[in-house]
């Protein structure tokens, strides 16, 4: 089995979520821990610890996109599929391959489509995450994005995201399951994505190094 099957969710019935819809989602995944090194808010980077066995989330990033009284809400950004965003929505232009990818956000509801949009400026229908890093946006306003990009590479697809109910994330920062670093859109958008995980990790200090170099999950193969 290679490396990326796991994660190759049903093509049939994707829905696109527009930012308006993605508030209205209930926040709710496996319950995974963090060590809470700086404030929990939207717009940061939840690097998963080497010791992080829970296959949903071993060796991942997740992009922090909500974060507040009714929960917490993320997607996974370093786990491409086999699957083609051209194929979960024909109308797509499916010619630019980076583009074209559809990522592993989380396991749950992976039967919706997020996106994150990189610019300078908002996206229609979308919110700002961090800077230069936009969640959401209809399919009227992908497809405009699609057809005018002088760059492959300021869309992102994601099928299924991360999700914690009130309270469950701050409730689990004792089980140091996570690290926190401020995101940067350089690792959403432009670094491959096996070496976001490891690259973020060797950031953290020497301490980490050594798991840095290590390999893929092997229960992930």
């Amino acid at each position: 089995m290679n490396r990326h099957s796991m994660w190759m969710p049903c093509l049939t019935r994707k829905i696109l979520l527009s930012y308006s819809e993605i508030q209205s989602i209930k926040y709710a995944s496996p319950a995974v821990g963090t060590d809470m090194t700086m404030p929990l808010k939207k717009g940061i980077f939840l690097i998963a610890d080497p010791k992080l066995r829970d296959p949903n989330f071993s060796q991942t990033v997740v992009l922090l996109c909500e974060h507040n009284d009714q929960g917490s809400l993320g997607v996974v950004v370093n786990r491409p599929t086999t699957l083609r965003l051209s194929e979960a929505i024909p109308s797509i232009d499916g010619t630019r391959s980076t583009l074209d990818v559809i990522y592993s956000g989380g396991p749950v509801q992976p039967d919706h489509i997020m996106t994150l949009c990189r610019g300078e400026e908002q996206v229609p229908e979308s919110e700002h995450v961090a800077d230069g890093i936009y969640l959401g946006g209809s399919l009227t306003v992908l497809e405009d994005m699609l057809a005018s990009l002088s760059s492959p590479n300021s869309i992102r697809a994601y099928v299924g995201y991360a999700g914690w109910s009130s309270n469950q994330l701050e409730s689990e920062l004792g089980e140091s399951s996570w690290k926190l670093v401020p995101a940067d859109q350089k690792f959403v958008f432009d670094m491959e994505p096996a070496r976001v995980w490891s690259t973020l990790l060797a950031s953290l200090g020497e301490e980490y190094s050594i798991y840095a170099s290590m390999p893929p999950d092997p229960t992930m193969n």
